[in-house]
């Protein structure tokens, strides 16, 4: 129990840390959104997508990962531009 109330102090000082430096926050976003987009692309122009337990997947299968890898890195490049900008 001790152990976990000294994590739980540890996840505030760094999350009080982040919010006094939001370009940090953001460019860690927008640095994850660039290669979790990226990824979904090449699987895009490739036509194969591997899981995560490691199974290759063509065709539909591989256009549907692939095209919610692209959402999500959307997603992260998006809320580290909000956060760079607006803080």
């Amino acid at each position: 129990m001790h152990q976990l109330i000294l994590l739980a102090q540890r996840n505030k000082e760094i999350n009080s840390w982040l919010d006094q430096h939001p370009l940090v926050l953001g460019g860690i976003f927008l640095a994850i959104g660039a290669v979790v987009g990226g990824w979904g692309l090449y699987e895009i122009k490739t036509g194969t997508a591997h899981s995560k337990r490691g199974k290759e997947l063509k065709g539909t299968e591989a256009k549907a990962l692939a095209i919610v890898r692209i959402v999500a890195g959307a997603g992260c490049v998006l809320f580290g531009a909000y956060k760079a900008l607006f803080g």
